[in-house]
C-alpha cells in the first residue's frame, strides 16, 4: 500500500473511530446522552462565556438554524441558558450551566486524555514533526472549508 493510500485510511478510519470513542465516553462519564454536534457547541460555548450565538454556530459549522434547535436542546437538559445582549438586543449569547460546565471540563479531560495517549511512546523529535504535519493538514481543511 502506498503513503498515500495509509494516509487517506488513517484519515478516514480515525475520523470515525474519534467520533464513536468521544460519544461513548461522554455518554459513560456524564450519563447523558449528548450528540457530538451538542458537544461541540458546549465545547465552543465553554471557551469563552457568554458567547454569541452566531459565533459559535459558524465555529461548529452549522446555520443558525440548526444552533438554535440544538441549543433548544441544550436548554431542555438543563447545559445551556440564552440571554439577551444588555447592548444589543438582537444578539443572543449562550453560556453554560453549572451542569453544562461540568460536562465541558468532563470533555476537556478526555482530549487531554486522548491526546497524551496518542503521544506517549513518541519521542521529542517525533512529536514536533507530528504536530507540525498536523498543523499543515489542519491548513487545508480550513482553507477547503472557505470555499
Amino acid at each position: 500500500m502506498s503513503d498515500f493510500d495509509s494516509i487517506n485510511n488513517f484519515l478516514v478510519d480515525i475520523w470515525s473511530r474519534i467520533n464513536k470513542i468521544e460519544e461513548r465516553s461522554i455518554a459513560a462519564g456524564v450519563g447523558e446522552n449528548i450528540s457530538l454536534t451538542e458537544i461541540h457547541i458546549i465545547e465552543k460555548a465553554g471557551a469563552e462565556q457568554p458567547s454569541r450565538m452566531s459565533s459559535i454556530a459558524k465555529a461548529v459549522g452549522v446555520t443558525l438554524a440548526t444552533l438554535t434547535v440544538a441549543c433548544d436542546k441544550l436548554e431542555s437538559k438543563g447545559l445551556v441558558q440564552r440571554t439577551r445582549d444588555t447592548a444589543d438586543k438582537r444578539v443572543v449569547n449562550i453560556s453554560l450551566t453549572p451542569r453544562g460546565q461540568a460536562v465541558y471540563a468532563y470533555h476537556k479531560r478526555f482530549h487531554e486524555r486522548m491526546t497524551a495517549a496518542a503521544l506517549h511512546d513518541l519521542s521529542d523529535r517525533e512529536t514536533a514533526l507530528l504536530a507540525s504535519s498536523l498543523q499543515k493538514l489542519q491548513s487545508f481543511f480550513e482553507r477547503q472549508s472557505m470555499q
